[in-house]
């Protein structure tokens, strides 16, 4: 479970982008390692454990609307995650950063179009 259960029908859309994280987030290989997501101002916030590898160890590729997270050390028991990017997710903005065996993945939400029109 990514978020707990006080907060998970507390707004539509973050029950919605919750289950879709929940179907769709499943370790594809291996052992599970631990994940976290965490709202922020200006989108979420992503943590996988990944103790012990060096940053050119892992490889994050956006794919048919698919990240997919990968260890890429020859042997590694550790999974490859599929993670949705939905259209809240501006693909383009994703960053990564790998300090103390954390990859956090910093995803921001989609510039609004919204526009508010002024009657005359």
């Amino acid at each position: 479970m990514i978020l707990p259960n006080y907060l998970r029908n507390s707004t539509p859309w973050l029950s919605e982008f919750n289950r879709l994280f929940e179907t769709t987030l499943r370790p594809q290989q291996g052992t599970s390692s631990a994940l976290r997501l965490f709202e922020a101002e200006d989108g979420w916030l992503l943590e996988v454990d990944y103790p012990g590898v060096e940053k050119d160890d892992l490889s994050i590729t956006i794919e048919n609307g698919l990240m997919v997270i990968e260890d890429t050390r020859e042997g590694s028991s550790r999974p490859t995650y599929e993670l949705p990017v939905s259209d809240e997710i501006d693909p383009t903005s994703i960053s990564a950063a790998l300090k103390n065996g954390v990859l956090t993945l910093n995803l921001r939400r989609t510039p609004s179009t919204r526009k508010t029109i002024e009657i005359l």
